[in-house]
């Protein structure tokens, strides 16, 4: 099973306390109203649409991610609020099995203050000490405030993938990044800078915005 041992508590930049800590069957519905808003941005962090989620597929993706060795999904709370979600899928192919591909999501109104690093760390912490030794996500070149924040936590620039992507006629660019696990830093879980927006390469939602 592929869960975090209890939470880890920080607290945001405005002083409220906050936790990190494995999703569950019950957050669903918070998940799918966090998704749809991240969706609903101008700026177009994230590949999916507003509304084309549904409950029943959120639940079923944290189902999968527990009962899967290699996949995490995690949230972060404030009080009983769900405010940011991040998601790890190991790579599929067989000789890429040292690889875990990543993307976080965080409600506008959490961003810069902290959210997206404390699930950040946690998720590059897990995957540490699960032996992985490659952290890949995809990001937008239009989210520089993304980029920035992933060239901060030890993240570097792989390539581009011109016109990749197409939502809702509109043709998108992604640049590939990554972190190597084995050439870093031990890295962190309490810190309290601003995550960023990113997509996973086979196109799940991912970051929203800057957090």
């Amino acid at each position: 099973m592929s869960v975090l041992r209890g939470k880890h508590r920080f607290r945001l930049a405005d002083g409220r306390e906050a936790a990190v800590r494995t999703a569950a069957p019950g957050d669903s519905a918070a998940l799918l109203r966090l998704v749809d808003e991240v969706a609903a941005e101008p700026q177009v962090p994230i590949l999916r649409l507003p509304g084309t989620a549904s409950e029943r597929e959120v639940r079923n993706r944290i189902t999968q991610a527990a009962a899967m060795g290699g996949d995490l999904f995690l949230v972060a709370v404030v009080g009983s609020e769900v405010v940011g979600s991040v998601q790890l899928h190991r790579d599929e192919h067989p000789r890429s099995q040292h690889v875990v591909d990543l993307g976080i999501s965080v409600l506008r109104q959490y961003r810069s203050l902290g959210v997206g690093t404390a699930l950040l760390e946690t998720a590059l912490a897990w995957a540490a000490d699960e032996g992985f030794l490659k952290v890949t996500l995809g990001v937008f070149p239009h989210n520089e405030g993304a980029i920035r924040f992933y060239e901060r936590h030890g993240f570097v620039r792989e390539g581009l993938r011109r016109r990749q992507f197409v939502r809702e006629r509109r043709e998108l660019d992604q640049v590939l990044m990554a972190r190597f696990l084995d050439e870093m830093p031990p890295v962190g879980r309490q810190t309290e800078q601003a995550s960023g927006s990113a997509v996973g390469r086979d196109g799940r939602q991912g970051v929203g915005g800057e957090s």
